[in-house]
């Protein structure tokens, strides 16, 4: 592996590596669990899915153990929560607290008090706005960094929400597969859409980004024909998109496939949706200083 110079970072386009590399790892563990836990939950309840809400919990409980393990200091953490007003790492822990003591609650009333229906839904409505912005916050933690210009695009925070939302609603078919047949087959039709919506917004991010600067073209390409193509093209596109869409399609048109078919599209969209967090993280440069062309 070829060392950059340290003073190469003003002629060259810079990888970033804090959120990336070693440790850093954990911060794309994190965002990814967020996405898939808030999109878990939210349909979970749409579905009215107690267990697919316990898993969605539980992943919310392992997003916060990753960001612990990224920080150097973990017994500091709790200064992050002291400044929400400008970081929105600290607005991530508050709404990932926030929905991990709600859904507490309500799955605590849900399982031992069920005639508290009033409570229940409150609740449930209280815990599914902090899932959808623990959702969707990642992205926003991402698009607020302005010196990387792949990641500072305001589409960035409905491309982690999407991808949250289909990584969640292929857990919940893992969990409804042995269940009611009209719920999966509605759920199926979901999937579909949001997976075509998902393959929409991916190629509108990565044609706006080509032509935002010239430091964001350059990543661009590193995604689609550099070093970051095989996580992209087999990671991304391959796993995440075609093989569940064309799964869902001959769902769609032979009205029921195997169970191995349908598990197969699940891992897919899971491990898609983890290869879209780090190769966009790893397609993040920095600027440089004095470009060389």
């Amino acid at each position: 592996m070829i060392q950059m110079k340290p003073y190469e970072f003003m002629v060259k386009y810079t990888q970033q590596k804090d959120w990336i590399d070693g440790r850093g790892n954990f911060i794309a563990f994190a965002f990814f669990l967020g996405g898939i836990s808030g999109g878990l939950y939210m349909a979970a309840a749409y579905f009215d899915n107690l267990l697919g809400m316990f898993v969605a919990w539980l992943l919310a409980l392992a997003m916060g153990l990753s960001y612990m393990i990224h920080l150097s200091k973990p017994l500091r953490f709790w200064r992050m929560f002291m400044k929400p007003g400008t970081s929105w790492i600290a607005r991530g822990f508050i709404f990932i607290m926030l929905f991990i003591g709600l859904t507490t609650i309500q799955l605590i009333l849900s399982q031992w008090v069920p005639g508290a229906t009033t409570a229940i839904t409150v609740f449930m409505v209280l815990a599914g706005i902090f899932a959808f912005a623990q959702s969707i916050y990642t992205g926003f933690a991402v698009s607020y960094v302005s010196a990387i210009k792949i990641w500072n695009s305001a589409i960035v925070p409905v491309l982690f929400v999407t991808c949250g939302l289909t990584g969640g609603l292929a857990i919940l078919l893992a969990i409804m597969m042995a269940g009611d047949h009209a719920q999966l087959i509605a759920l199926e039709n979901i999937i579909r859409v949001v997976l075509i919506a998902l393959a929409i917004i991916i190629g509108v991010y990565l044609w706006n980004t080509t032509y935002s600067s010239t430091a964001a073209k350059d990543a661009v390409k590193r995604l689609i024909g550099g070093s970051l193509a095989p996580l992209f093209w087999i990671g991304v596109f391959l796993f995440g998109i075609v093989i569940p869409i064309v799964i869902s399609i001959t769902t769609y048109f032979v009205g029921e496939v195997s169970s191995g078919l349908l598990t197969t599209a699940i891992v897919s969209e899971i491990i898609g949706g983890l290869a879209l967090r780090f190769a966009i993280l790893k397609a993040g440069v920095y600027t440089p200083l004095l470009p060389a062309e």
